[in-house]
């Protein structure tokens, strides 16, 4: 595999640029219920179900620390709200809870990482 350095990026059809270092540094799609599984990913490798509504998403390449920005969602008939966190910089951890703020399994939930990796 090649491997191009840039300071800036820009996709074909798009009039302005962007600097490489905003490009998220990792994305999962989530099925939390029954046998929980990553839908879709880039640079997540594995999905670990630590408890009911409480997930580890292993990067396959780590950042160089945990201060980094992290944003999470969900979408379900159920309503409910997630919450994500980096607790270290090979993984981060993903929960949800029901519209009730009570911790539970989730059905459609998304994770995105921003931030330098190793």
């Amino acid at each position: 595999m090649s491997t191009i350095t840039v300071t800036n990026i820009k996709a074909t059809g798009e009039t302005a640029s962007r600097s490489a270092t905003s490009v998220a540094a990792a994305w999962a799609k989530v099925n939390g219920t029954g046998t929980p599984s990553i839908l879709d990913s880039v640079n997540f490798s594995s999905l670990t179900d630590t408890g009911t509504g409480n997930y580890s998403l292993t990067l396959t390449n780590s950042f160089t620390s945990t201060n980094i920005s992290t944003c999470a969602g969900q979408f379900s008939d159920a309503g409910g709200t997630n919450a994500i966190y980096a607790s270290a910089t090979t993984s981060i951890i993903l929960q949800f809870f029901s519209s009730s703020n009570v911790i539970t399994d989730g059905l459609n939930l998304s994770a995105l990482a921003h931030g330098d990796l190793a």
